[in-house]
């Protein structure tokens, strides 16, 4: 009895269907996925600190509210930072106690304060971390933020002013492993 070639035909069939799913994971080899840790709890309640997740690079298509990874960089090094992109050019944002307000529009996104009283920083551009605005979005550029709207956000928009649109460099899709189980393959959002 022949096994070598049903066990060929099988191998064929699976090296087959892998190379099709990761074309259309890929969108035919133009975005590439990886996978990221959360080092801290600057993203919760949407993504935890020791939570990994997946992206896909480039960003592709920008939306208000989708979670994007953008290139900060400091005296300390270059970071990959994971935020909440809340604006696109020619958008008009504020915030209101910790809500953000677009186009005039509150939004539905998640968001936490630890410390209300901690509503200012000297490293902030507004003033008031919870509440400022209305400011106008420049052409090239977003606005992202944390979830978590204490100095522990930082560094976002209220701290580093808008982002180039350019420093995006992924978009965030999944939640691949957590400490808490039941938060494994939630998408993100």
């Amino acid at each position: 009895m022949n096994l070598a070639r049903p066990l060929t035909g099988a191998l064929r069939a699976t090296l087959v269907l892998s190379l099709l799913l990761l074309a259309v994971w890929t969108r035919g080899c133009t975005r590439w996925p990886a996978i990221y840790y959360m080092t801290g709890p600057s993203m919760e309640p949407t993504v935890r600190a020791q939570e990994y997740f997946t992206t896909t690079s480039p960003p592709g298509t920008l939306r208000r509210g989708m979670l994007v990874l953008f290139r900060y960089e400091d005296e300390d090094g270059v970071f990959h930072v994971l935020r909440r992109l809340t604006a696109l050019p020619g958008d008009t944002i504020a915030m209101r106690d910790g809500r953000a307000v677009v186009n005039g529009r509150p939004q539905p996104w998640p968001f936490r304060i630890v410390i209300p009283a901690a509503s200012r920083s000297s490293l902030a551009r507004t003033g008031d971390l919870y509440t400022w605005g209305p400011l106008v979005v420049p052409p090239d550029s977003v606005f992202v933020l944390a979830d978590t709207r204490d100095i522990i956000g930082w560094p976002d928009s209220r701290f580093l002013g808008s982002v180039p649109a350019t420093a995006l460099l992924a978009s965030v899709g999944r939640i691949v492993w957590s400490p808490d189980r039941g938060r494994l393959l939630r998408a993100l959002r």
